[in-house]
């Protein structure tokens, strides 16, 4: 019994006197590594007269070619959610080509009337090009027309 007192003060006495170092908010730099630049992604669902719940976010990539971008071989693909809307690549300097889809899960024909190519679970996609710069980060909005 004296063991497990004794026991639980060394334990005690080795936790309150634990004196982490604390974080200093913000050190100045950018967090951008000095070989890469950014491309952030601003992916807004696209506005249609189907609901919004029933529009899906299912794919953002990033190549370096369109030729690349259609035999879908990506320099990096992004894990998109219904519930972000944000996305940030790091990436070496140079001109990339994006393509971005969202989906319809309404019933019916409601997706083809709300402007989706092929109706229920077809995908609508937009796309272009970002040029990236060396230590810079580079704002695109996505756009569905």
């Amino acid at each position: 019994m004296k063991a497990i007192r004794l026991l639980l003060i060394c334990l005690a006495g080795l936790l309150f006197s634990c004196e982490p170092e604390e974080i200093q908010p913000g050190d100045g730099s950018t967090g951008i590594e000095t070989s890469k630049g950014v491309i952030e992604f601003d992916f807004e669902l696209p506005r249609t007269g189907v609901p919004e719940r029933a529009i899906r976010r299912v794919q953002l990539n990033v190549a370096q070619s369109i030729d690349s971008l259609n035999r879908k071989d990506y320099y990096s693909a992004a894990n998109v959610s219904d519930y972000r809307q944000k996305y940030t690549f790091h990436l070496p300097p140079g001109r990339y080509f994006y393509q971005a889809g969202v989906t319809c899960t309404c019933q019916g024909d409601s997706c083809l009337y709300g402007g989706f190519p092929g109706g229920q679970f077809s995908i609508w996609y937009t796309g272009g090009y970002v040029d990236v710069e060396l230590g810079k980060i580079v704002s695109q909005k996505i756009r569905f027309q």
